[in-house]
């Protein structure tokens, strides 16, 4: 892997295609100093390691301030397709390439009072001309936002346009699922509390893994895309506040879920000293919070062996699963014990941020805990079976009084349509109004009897559609070579209903024929579709209503579907096409 040497980083003799390098290595520095294109870059001849921290150069930079880096880029002709990603930097800075400025979140200043943060760019990739020696120039002032990290903390990356765009992408999804999955896991536990409030465990529980998940957010990638004005002493009062809260919600978990060992006194008043950082966050101003936030960044571990020793107490027990719990939580200190040091001297002992991966595997454990704890509450309860059981019978009730209620008003409707729709039938039969009254009582009466026997319906959706269809088939053995798939579950309980009838009202018009038959039922393309072949002469000798393809055309209509239909002495087809159902 090729590395900076004296300000130059040369990969003319490497291949570049699907490669991405980190510049690290010696860039040229100058402190306190602002480059810009009129005046150029003056050369000092000093060189410093990057990715760094300009408080760990020399005695002489300050932790606020301000100054410039340079490196030269030499690349090749042959090395077309390059592209540099700038990362994201404490402070307000500002990226020239070739003179050219390609990336700034704000105006450098040389003071507190000249510099000002504006918004993040969304593009952090630009292209590189080859087989030129490219000049990079970055400005770095932090007088604003977090002033302990001045410098460049985090590598900038040479290579493939299409490498280092896919190294963005993923990091965008790796960030966007593991949001996402902790903030699930915290809205399960929310429900979970919901519907069973006599354990705490589960709200606190909830509460904790959308902390972590705002947590993963604010010190994410992803905030500087979607918040990308939000300014930088906001952001660190959020990360700052997430960091606070994290050891109390732990503390309030354990203490339900351990009250003998987590209930003294000593613990309480220990984990309520956590106040002073949280009000300093809504009380102090920016500067004098970052030395706050600096010595806070070294109290974390203590808090957690206040923690863990309780917790292995609780194991020595033998308390519920408490040996489970201390060694995820040893995992969980241990991590954040790599995260702290790195904050405090830039040098980690285990892999890069370990502490969100271990708080994922801390919510995964302790997730599986709650749930058990849960479902053996569920077990004990013996007034869960009582109320179990009154619950089916009240359900058998329901649906007594509701098949009950639906005969009473099908009777009542059978009775009363049927005497208007005789008085209409005794009517002049050419006055068009009456005929179109008729008609529209006609379809009225059609749909409350479809409701009346969805109510009577016990099943589900296949047995109102494939089931009817199989048991046709199975009466029929011209149509034995017919193809019943199961796609009723793409339609609403309704619809499958209007399907059933739409199946009848077609074969009744086709007519028993004694040739070879079929149907088809399932899904071509995106629709669903519905087609019946009749081979031979119509059997039935029966005369078909007239109302009966009016019916048919109106249930298709309900369906938004079209279909096709040909009756013949000598053949019958029908097709149905339902269009794709939105999801």
């Amino acid at each position: 892997m090729p590395r900076a040497y004296k300000g130059e980083f040369d990969i003319r003799f490497i291949p570049h295609w699907g490669k991405a390098f980190p510049l690290k290595g010696d860039w040229e520095f100058h402190w306190a100093s602002l480059y810009s294109p009129e005046k150029g870059y003056p050369s000092t001849g000093e060189y410093f390691p990057v990715p760094g921290i300009w408080r760990e150069y020399s005695p002489q930079f300050t932790k606020q301030g301000h100054g410039t880096y340079r490196l030269f880029i030499r690349t090749s002709p042959e090395q077309s397709s390059l592209g540099i990603l700038v990362p994201r930097l404490p402070g307000v800075y500002s990226v020239y390439l070739n003179k050219k400025l390609i990336f700034a979140n704000g105006i450098n200043g040389t003071d507190r009072n000249g510099t000002e943060f504006l918004a993040h760019p969304s593009s952090q990739i630009y292209p590189v001309e080859s087989g030129t020696n490219s000049e990079l120039v970055v400005n770095v002032s932090n007088y604003k936002g977090n002033f302990l990290k001045g410098g460049i903390r985090n590598e900038f990356i040479l290579g493939d346009l299409d490498t280092v765009r896919n190294k963005i992408k993923l990091e965008n999804i790796y960030e966007t699922a593991l949001i996402t999955i902790i903030f699930a896991v915290g809205l399960y536990h929310l429900i979970f509390f919901a519907s069973y409030r006599k354990d705490t465990t589960p709200l606190f529980f909830a509460f904790f893994c959308f902390l972590v998940s705002f947590y993963t957010f604010v010190t994410s990638g992803l905030q500087y895309f979607l918040t990308p004005e939000l300014s930088l002493d906001l952001r660190i009062r959020l990360e700052y506040f997430c960091e606070v809260m994290l050891v109390p919600s732990v503390y309030l978990i354990l203490r339900i879920m351990y009250p003998k060992q987590f209930s003294h006194k000593w613990l309480a008043i220990l984990m309520s000293s956590m106040s002073v950082f949280l009000l300093s966050i809504f009380v102090l101003d920016e500067e004098n919070l970052i030395y706050v936030y600096s010595f806070f960044m070294h109290v974390p571990p203590f808090y957690s062996l206040a923690l863990m020793i309780p917790l292995g107490f609780a194991w020595k027990a033998n308390e519920t699963r408490a040996r489970t719990v201390f060694l995820s939580g040893i995992i969980l200190a241990v991590s954040m014990m790599n995260d702290v040091i790195y904050g405090i001297s830039e040098f980690y002992f285990l892999i890069p941020y370990s502490f969100p991966i271990a708080l994922v595997g801390f919510i995964a454990f302790n997730s599986y805990i709650i749930s058990l704890r849960f479902t053996q509450d569920l077990e004990k309860a013996e007034e869960f079976v009582e109320l179990q059981s009154k619950y089916n019978e009240q359900l058998r009730l329901n649906a007594e009084e509701k098949s009950k209620y639906a005969a009473l008003v099908d009777q009542s409707l059978d009775k009363g349509f049927h005497s208007l729709m005789n008085q209409l039938e005794a009517k002049d039969g050419s006055d068009k109004s009456l005929g179109k009254l008729k008609n529209e009582l006609s379809q009225t009466l059609t749909g409350v009897r479809d409701i009346l026997d969805l109510m009577h319906h016990q099943g589900g959706k296949e047995e109102l559609v494939e089931l009817e269809m199989k048991r046709f088939i199975q009466r029929t053995p011209n149509f034995a070579h017919s193809e019943i798939h199961s796609v009723s579950q793409f339609l609403r309980i309704d619809q499958c209903l209007q399907m059933q009838r739409i199946f009848k009202d077609a074969i009744r018009i086709g007519s028993a024929r004694e040739g070879e038959s079929k149907i088809f039922w399932g899904k071509e393309g995106d629709a669903i579709l519905l087609r019946i072949f009749m081979s031979g002469p119509s059997q039935s000798k029966e005369d078909i209503p007239e109302q009966l393809e009016a019916d048919l055309k109106n249930r298709a209509e309900k369906l938004g579907a079209r279909f096709f239909l040909l009756s013949e002495s000598s053949k019958f087809e029908f097709e149905l096409r339902i269009p794709p159902i939105p999801v």
